[in-house]
């Protein structure tokens, strides 16, 4: 197959810039100072910081015109900022509600509107309403109050009146103004956001559906022409045509921005809690991929190596236990294999070995041959001699017999599909002969543990565990284990296919011929997808990730059929979703067509700040539910999946159908990007 050449591309950048209060308006200069207006006072961010530029009072608005003039007003005055200081220009009759122009600036107060006209200002209308917003271009001049817009018209320069009773105008509850580069009004309401032609047609979500039905706050036209909209569902940036919703708390630090600026490309959006400013840099998935590998391996490694999450970047913390540390450090793992196959980097390869160092100690961790761990701690880490003996599902830790670890039990299929992937896929891609007959050891070990135990992992206390069950009897005959039946059909065969690959050992093909012809656990596999509503996601990575693993081993065309025909079932079923996980599985063991394109953009989205921001979504009103996974007994979710960026992290994007999530006091590591992403370099998809 020819693979997509990705090539460079704008890759968001995120500086967020905390600033105590709601903030009700904000500008930004040519050189990069940014003023805001807060309830905490009247700020300029310059050098890092915030700097307060009044002592007292709580500045509304704050306007930087094309000249570079800095304006900002406090109640009935206004005041111009300069490097020595503010000067006061004047106080007006009424409260002052907004500040535009282009030449001149034009002030417009709750009552009245004045234009700038040498050192004073000319009083060009006295207002009959509460006046909200004035947007200005050339000679237009527009103001809104909350039901209705008044044009300057005509040779005299006198006010027209446009209201819903006697017009085209929708009923609308008006929250600001903005003539875009071509001169139609940009009406930002209650209902949305709305264009007007400036003579009769005025146009909504309706039928220009990149238009958003929340409420707007704000609007910046920016220099390409583009919008920037402060909504109460975070920020909202209409560019070519689409509507890229920026919420919070990635893009915004609340659900609610209520100012927006542009400067230079870079876009701010400001609400209560501060500025967040949104810039690109230029680079391609390969050099991101970089970036986060070199974050992961900076602040995420733990003892021996194991990779999960950590609280904070400060290099003062290290990454935590979890229950599934089998799985998601052999993720890691798979990944880095994938990447030094494709690149032969040094670098890569010396984390890749530790990381199955650390995968090989799990093997051994329980003291039980055969039997691994699902994760260890060690006496310097947090819970350290908690849970001791506990029989409580998944805190089942265990004291090793030199007291100088703790493992955890009640390992699952997860664990065991996370191994023999990673071992399978280091084992031919990067291994020396020594590490091969290690890896060989551990996996014939673990094969030997399950074969002699009748399909079961037995644990410390002599009983099988809840979850991993590759028995051919109770797989093909009990109901309970009727949703595993195909995904754990698939997994066995698989652990024996590699285990015969590893060592030769004639045990493993045998037992492999004997589940395919007399238990017909290749035929399980073939259906190894069932129905369930998009809900099980556990389920669909295992059969992915076995699929990967099994697939570049099996050469037998009669075998491979039935393998295939579980794996397309399985991706037209899930290709909803927009994973490129499952794309590239799919595409690299077909070759058939996949959306190669969705699937880079969604690499490109992935964000390079692995902060696991509590993300908000549910103030948007563009959500459509699905309703299908009521039948399944569980909750509606949404029928498309947003932007990666724009959704909560979910590990390999296992979870694309999240509204809201994160808690925004941890962080990811890197290895869902470096795994999805070198796995389309490996098949030769993407470059």
């Amino acid at each position: 197959m020819d693979a997509i050449k990705t090539g460079k591309y704008p890759q968001k950048i995120v500086e967020r810039i905390e600033l105590d209060g709601k903030i009700s308006s904000v500008a930004v200069t040519e050189n990069g100072d940014i003023y805001a207006c807060s309830e905490s006072g009247f700020f300029r961010y310059r050098n890092g910081g915030w700097h307060k530029l009044f002592a007292d009072g709580v500045f509304t608005r704050v306007f930087c015109d094309k000249k570079g003039r800095v304006f900002a007003s406090i109640g009935k005055t206004l005041y111009a900022i300069e490097e020595t200081g503010a000067r006061r220009i004047r106080e007006f009759d009424y409260e002052i509600a907004d500040l535009a122009g282009e030449e001149a600036l034009y002030v417009l107060t709750r009552r009245s509107l004045y234009v700038e006209q040498g050192e004073d200002f000319y009083n060009l209308q006295e207002m009959g309403m509460d006046e909200r917003s004035l947007a200005v271009f050339g000679d237009k001049v527009c103001v809104a109050s909350e039901l209705c817009l008044q044009r300057m018209e005509g040779k005299r320069r006198t006010w027209r009146c446009i209201f819903p009773a006697h017009s085209t105008m929708p009923e609308l509850h008006i929250n600001v103004i903005s003539f875009d580069k071509t001169g139609y009004l940009l009406v930002g309401a209650d209902e949305g956001l709305f264009i007007y032609d400036y003579k009769s047609g005025w146009y909504s979500h309706k039928e220009m559906p990149a238009l958003p039905q929340e409420s707007v706050f704000a609007i910046t036209v920016c220099e390409d022409g583009s919008f920037l909209l402060g909504t109460d569902a975070g920020a909202v940036h209409i560019k070519n045509g689409i509507a890229k919703y920026l919420p919070a708390t990635r893009y915004a630090f609340d659900t609610s921005v209520t100012a927006v600026a542009e400067k230079g490309g870079a876009l701010y959006t400001a609400s209560e809690g501060g500025v967040v400013k949104i810039s690109e840099k230029l680079m391609t998935l390969e050099e991101k991929s970089k970036i986060l590998f070199e974050t992961t391996e900076k602040y995420f490694p733990r003892k021996h190596g194991y990779v999960t999450w950590v609280k904070s970047l400060d290099g003062n913390d290290c990454s935590h236990p979890t229950d599934n540390d089998g799985l998601w450090t052999h993720s890691y793992l798979a990944g880095l294999a994938m990447w030094y196959a494709v690149t032969k980097d040094e670098e890569v390869l010396k984390a890749a070995r530790r990381t199955k160092d650390a995968m090989l100690f799990l093997t051994r961790a329980p003291e039980i041959k055969g039997f691994t761990a699902r994760a260890v701690r060690f006496p310097d880490e947090e819970n350290w001699g908690t849970d001791i003996e506990s029989t409580e599902i998944g805190r089942e830790w265990h004291r090793s017999s030199d007291g100088s670890y703790e493992w955890l039990g009640e390992t699952s299929s997860d664990e065991m599909s996370g191994h023999y992937a990673g071992f399978s896929l280091y084992y031919d891609l990067c291994a020396d002969e020594a590490e091969k007959k290690e890896i060989c050891e551990a996996v014939c070990n673990i094969t030997d543990h399950i074969l002699d135990n009748d399909g079961y992992l037995i644990d410390k206390d002599g009983k099988p565990t809840s979850w991993a069950c590759w028995n051919e009897e109770a797989l093909n005959t009990d109901s309970m284990w009727m949703w595993e039946k195909g995904v754990n059909s698939l997994e066995m065969l698989n652990f024996l296919k590699i285990s015969y690959h590893m060592s030769g050992n004639e045990r493993y093909n045998e037992k492999y011929m004997s589940l395919i012809k007399d238990h017909h656990f290749l035929i399980n596999a073939a259906y190894h997808k069932r129905a369930d509503g998009h809900s099980c996601h556990i389920d669909d990575n295992l059969a992915m990730l076995n699929t990967l693993s099994y697939l570049r081993l099996e050469n037998d065309p009669a075998i491979r059929q039935y393998l295939l025909m579980g794996l397309a079932s399985h991706y037209e079923y899930e290709k909803i979703e927009g994973n490129p996980y499952f794309a590239f599985v799919y595409k690299g063991f077909t070759g058939a067509p996949c959306d190669v394109d969705g699937c880079v953009k969604a690499l490109k989205d992935y964000p390079c700040d692995l902060k696991n921001y509590k993300m908000i979504n549910s103030n948007r009103r563009n959500i459509e539910m699905d309703n299908e996974p009521l039948k399944w007994y569980e909750e509606p979710h949404i029928k498309t999946p947003f932007a990666w960026d724009e959704r909560p992290f979910s590990t390999l994007g296992l979870r694309p159908f999240k509204i809201d999530g994160g808690n925004g006091m941890s962080y990811e590591n890197g290895m869902s990007f470096i795994f999805i992403y070198w796995l389309g370099r490996f098949f030769g998809i993407i470059e």
